[in-house]
Formats: C-alpha cells, sequence, structure tokens
C-alpha cells in the first residue's frame, strides 16, 4: 500500500507542480472572467452601424405604403426600442431580484438590479418609396436599383398578404411578401426591414377589420405571470420563467460539463504519462521496484486527485459567484454531494479505460484510435443534454443512466434538473456505477499487466478481450 501512496504522490506532484499546469487551471477562469469583463465594456461602448436610405414599397393599394411609413418614423422606431430594453430589464430583474450586484462592473445597475448590456442602436432614417405600379418590368427596374445600391431593399406586397390569414393553414403555406436587399445590407438590418414590413402588413390587416392597429396588438400581446412554485414540504416559491429555463437546462448542463472537464484533464494526463513512460522505456525501470497493480493503482489514484482538485476550485468559482449574485437557490448541498460521489464514479471508468489503453499502445495516435467507441458513448450525455435536462424521468434519460460509462454524466444532468429523480433511482444507480467501477477496474488491470510491457505492432480491440484471459 505504501508503494502505491508514493507512486500517487509522484504523479500529483509532478502533474499539479508543473509550471504549464497551474497557467491552465488559474489561467483558463482569469481568461473567461476577463473576456465576459471585456465583451461587457466593448459592447456597453459598441453602437451599430446607422441604416440610411430609401425602401421602395411595391404596394397597389398604396395601404401599406402608408403603413410602412408609420413604421420607420424614428420616433414610433425608438418607443418600440424603449419597450423592448424595458422587457429585458424586466426579465433580468427577475432572475437578479435581492442579488447584490457590483457597480464596478459596466453595465451592472445594483439599484435597479438589473445588468443592461448597453447596446447603442444606430441611427434609422429610411425614406419610403411609394409605387404602385406591381409590372414585372417596373419590379425588374428596381431591381437594378437594388443591385446599383440606390435602394436599400424592395418589398413587394402581393394583395393576398393583406387579407387575414387562415389560422387552420399551415405557416409555410400562408401568402408571403418579396423582400429584395442590398448586398451590403447587413443581417441585423435586413432583419429589421423585415420586422417593420411585417408590422406594416399586420397595421393594414387591423384596419381592414375595423380595429385600431396599436389596441388590436396590444390585445394580441400575452400577459406574463406571478409563478409560484409548490414545494412537496408545503413550502411557496415565488419563480420567473427565466429562471426556471436557467435551473432546468443551464444548471444541470453547467453540472455535468465541471464533471466533464474535471475527469477528461486527469484521465488525459493519465494517459499521456503513461504512453511516455512506456514509450521512453521509464516504465521497465519503474516495474523492477512495483508490480503492474501497484503502479496502475498509483497512477490512477494521483490523477484522481488531480482531476478532484479541478473540480474543486472551478466548483468552488462556482458557488462564490452564485453567492456573490445571491443565487444560491439554484443548486443545495445535496447537489454537490452527488457531484462528488458521481465524479468519483466517472473519473475510475475513464481512467481505468485511459490507463488500460496507455499501456498497451507506445503512440497517441494509437491510443485514440482504441478509445474512439468509448468516447462515443460518453458523448451522448453531451448531445442529449437538452432532451434529457428537459425530461430527467423520461425513457431516454432513464435507460441511459445505466449504460457505462454515460452513468455519472447523465445522472448528474437529472439531478441538477428541476424535476426530481425518483429516489430508489440514486443508489440504484450508485451501486450499479460502482459495480461497473469494480469491473473496469479488473478488466484495465488484465490488459495493463500484459500489455505494459510489450511493444510493437498496437494491440487491436479483439487482441485485447482476448489479454483478459490470460492469468
Amino acid at each position: 500500500m505504501s508503494k502505491i501512496a508514493i507512486i500517487a504522490w509522484r504523479e500529483f506532484t509532478q502533474t499539479v507542480l508543473r509550471k504549464i499546469f497551474l497557467l491552465a487551471i488559474i489561467g483558463i477562469p482569469v481568461l473567461i472572467v476577463g473576456a465576459i469583463v471585456l465583451m461587457v465594456v466593448v459592447m456597453a461602448g459598441h453602437e451599430e452601424p446607422p441604416l440610411e436610405g430609401t425602401i421602395a414599397v411595391v404596394d397597389p393599394t398604396g395601404e401599406v405604403i402608408e403603413a410602412a411609413r408609420r413604421e420607420f418614423d424614428p420616433t414610433r422606431i425608438e418607443a418600440d426600442r424603449q419597450q423592448e430594453r424595458d422587457q429585458i430589464q424586466q426579465a433580468t430583474q427577475d432572475i437578479l431580484s435581492g442579488g447584490a450586484t457590483s457597480g464596478a462592473i459596466p453595465g451592472i445597475n445594483p439599484r435597479a438590479g438589473t445588468f443592461e448590456m448597453g447596446i447603442s442602436h444606430g441611427r434609422v432614417d429610411v425614406r419610403i418609396e411609394a409605387v404602385t405600379d406591381a409590372s414585372d418590368a417596373t419590379v425588374d427596374d428596381l431591381r437594378q436599383r437594388v443591385h446599383g445600391d440606390d435602394l436599400l431593399a424592395v418589398a413587394i406586397i402581393p394583395a393576398d398578404v393583406l387579407e387575414t390569414p387562415d389560422r387552420t393553414s399551415p405557416r409555410g403555406a400562408r401568402p408571403k411578401f418579396g423582400l429584395l436587399v442590398a448586398e451590403r445590407l447587413d443581417a441585423d438590418h435586413a432583419d429589421f426591414i423585415e420586422r417593420r414590413i411585417g408590422k406594416a402588413v399586420v397595421r393594414v390587416r387591423a384596419e381592414r377589420a375595423g380595429l385600431d392597429p396599436d389596441t388590436a396588438m396590444a390585445l394580441l400581446e400575452p400577459p406574463s405571470s406571478n409563478t409560484t412554485r409548490m414545494l412537496a414540504n408545503g413550502e411557496e416559491v415565488a419563480e420567473s420563467t427565466k429562471l426556471r429555463k436557467i435551473r432546468s437546462l443551464i444548471i444541470p448542463m453547467a453540472f455535468m460539463m465541471l464533471l466533464w472537464v474535471a475527469v477528461f484533464t486527469s484521465s488525459q494526463h493519465l494517459m499521456m504519462s503513461t504512453i511516455e513512460e512506456k514509450s521512453n522505456r521509464v516504465m521497465e525501470v519503474l516495474l523492477s521496484a512495483v508490480s503492474p497493480f501497484q503502479l496502475m493503482a498509483g497512477k490512477i489514484l494521483g490523477h484522481g486527485f488531480v482531476g478532484l482538485l479541478i473540480m474543486s476550485i472551478y466548483s468552488s468559482l462556482a458557488v462564490i459567484g452564485l453567492a456573490l449574485a445571491a443565487r444560491m437557490d439554484l443548486i443545495t448541498v445535496s447537489d454537490l454531494v452527488f457531484l462528488v460521489v458521481y465524479f468519483f464514479m466517472a473519473y475510475f471508468m475513464i481512467a481505468s479505460i485511459m490507463a488500460a489503453v496507455g499501456g498497451a499502445v507506445t503512440d497517441i495516435r494509437e491510443a485514440n484510435t482504441l478509445i474512439m467507441p468509448v468516447m462515443f458513448v460518453v458523448m451522448i450525455p453531451l448531445m442529449l443534454w437538452m432532451p434529457i435536462s428537459e425530461a430527467p424521468n423520461g425513457g431516454l434519460a432513464t435507460s441511459f443512466s445505466y449504460i457505462p460509462p454515460a452513468i455519472p454524466f447523465v445522472m448528474i444532468l437529472r439531478i441538477a434538473a428541476d424535476e426530481p429523480v425518483p429516489v430508489w433511482q440514486i443508489p440504484a444507480t450508485i451501486a450499479w456505477g460502482y459495480a461497473c467501477v469494480l469491473a473496469m477496474v479488473w478488466m484495465s488491470a488484465k490488459i495493463f499487466r500484459v500489455g505494459v510491457l510489450m511493444y510493437g505492432k498496437p494491440p487491436s480491440p479483439l487482441q485485447l478481450i482476448k489479454w483478459l484471459r490470460y492469468a
């Protein structure tokens, strides 16, 4: 046991005390925070380019032309933008309500409890050119003017677009208006023109129905709600829709990515060091003093503490960030406990595979070929993150909770999600997962013992299976 501890300490110190490791572990959070602050500062001082020019509206009725002039009126545009800003501020206030935010960060308004990106919209100076002749010759002439940068865009309004649409028909089958935009127009400006012309069409439809357009649009705007979640213990907790989305999707993804980074960073170091020592013949010297099992066990344990250190640093930073934002209600102590439980499960599963592959090959390219099938299984939780988080007790999430080595990654997604997991499934997956860990470590030890001193042609997956039958 003392030899295993010595090897584990050697692996831990050789990895952790490297300057590149310290730079990566400490530098990555610093870079992330710096990038966020830089983005906020840049966006706060960013101003969209102005939208200036003429838009031709081809409308034989003339109704959309007048409505478009109203929609592109600078006063109306500014009023709509202010409404959007108010909605964003209200949404962020729901998330940050009660949180203490730092006024030193640009864009943070601690008194209002909001986060304002502070993007300055560009000036809009658009003139509407009325075209009542919808003939092909007129449209072709307008096309040439768009190509020659004389016009920003051309909107072609068919008569059926102004009729009240049949909501029972498929959306793709409903009448559409044509829009030709100049090449120099960026995507945001093209989208802006499309939305304003669309609102002009809606305005005409409302007027034809005998309704005031502004009143009709206000009637169609759905109201927000004051949502209260009824907990099982009888407690009632107020929550917002945005906050619910964060807790049901973002938090589970953050937990899984934390697990993923810690496990694969440390296990990758394990495989690389094993391959390096084997290719440099250092392995032969080590095996003259310890057994293959002691060497493998020490390596796995040493790099396991590396992964635990990585996860502790990143999770601590995340908890500190939530505490500063007064959003500790997004996670629970049990979430952190299960994170540690499933970290050890995930690490020993992946590390045993990495150790076996590292001991069987002498080149990283050969190793990547052997671990590709395993990586595909582990990638499943990443690919199915959203459906698992949205339905943590669905058939898909439940079935993958028992397939190694995806068990810990799927389970941490389910536990951190908004919907509680059935109580019996947590101990069941823990028991099954650690049983799989023992089996995988045993198989890894068999392969490591046979392959650690073998050189030459790399083994195939079939040969690795044959090695399991060796004494």
